[in-house]
Formats: C-alpha cells, structure tokens, sequence
C-alpha cells in the first residue's frame, strides 16, 4: 500500500509538468520566400520576394496573425499587410493550420508610373514541421488573396491571385 502511495504522489506532481511542455509559445515569428502567382485577362505573371508573419497564440489552437509581404519583378513592387485568425491543430511534429485574414495591398509598377492601393483578403493555410523546442520549418504555406483594386473610379477584384512561401518559425515564450 505504501508503494502504491508514493507512485500516485509522483503521478500526481509529474503529470502537470508534462502538461505544461505541451503549451505552446506565446509568439511565432516567422520568415521566407515567397511567389506570388497572378493572373489577368490571359496573362500572367510571377514575381518573387519575401514573407513574414508574427502570430500570438491565444491557446494552443488559436492565435491573431499579422502577416507582410513584398514581391518584386522587372521594377515593380507588390506588398501586402493583413491580420486575422489562425486555427493550429498541433500534433507531436507537424502543425497542419488554416487562416483567414484581411488588410491591404499596395502596387507600384516602378517607371514613375505611380502605384494605387487596395483591400486584399488572404485565406489558406501550411504546414509546420517541428524541427526543435524553439525553432519550426514552415514546409509550405499557401494563400488565395483576391484583392479589390479602384483606379479611375474603376473599382474590380483581381482574383487570380495565389501566394507560395516556405521558410523558418522562431518560437519566443513559454
């Protein structure tokens, strides 16, 4: 009965422990590469650039994310800010999520021609992979970012368009 006593007493101060190394960090950094893919009226193009995102995670299946990018090709310039919501479905390596986010989009076609902003939605998801206690590999996200752009009071969404990236997580906080 005695040894009984003493491994239920250890249960019960190990098991929390346990617990609370599953939590996860409270802020997720991450950057990489990026290709943005859009396409017109029969033509297309594919500029390439950079992606980064910080997300506070509110428990460990939901975090607010905000998320920048720039993509650059023959003189021109896109960047996008937005933020929204992030579901995690955290496993013991991979973390398969999904996002739905708003914000803007600014464009420049370089040449003194001027750039013109519009409102851009950014809704997808990746997968991270869990290569240390603090830093992931985003193997992969991929983004459907229909943009509503108005020139000349000409107001029309350009849905074409889908964002690839790839890169590092840093995890700050326990």
């Amino acid at each position: 009965m005695k040894r009984l006593m003493i491994v239920l007493a250890a249960v019960v101060i190990l098991a929390p422990a346990s617990l609370w190394a599953q939590d996860p960090a409270k802020a997720e950094v991450f950057g990489g590469f990026s290709l943005l893919h859009m396409s017109n009226s029969g033509a297309s193009t594919t500029p390439v650039g950079w992606q980064a995102a910080l997300a506070f995670n509110a428990n460990p299946n939901m975090a607010v994310v905000g998320d920048f990018s720039g993509h650059y090709k023959d003189g021109g310039k896109i960047h996008s800010y937005l933020g929204g919501l992030r579901y995690n479905h955290r496993a013991e390596k991979v973390t398969p999520f999904v996002h739905g986010m708003l914000g803007g989009s600014n464009i420049n076609a370089g040449s003194g021609l001027g750039s013109v902003n519009g409102f851009t939605l950014g809704i997808g998801g990746g997968l991270d992979y869990t290569a240390t206690e603090k830093v992931n590999i985003r193997l992969v996200q991929f983004d459907w970012t229909p943009t509503r752009f108005s020139t000349a009071g000409v107001s029309a969404w350009q849905n074409n368009t889908v964002r690839f990236g790839f890169g590092i997580v840093m995890k700050v906080g326990s």
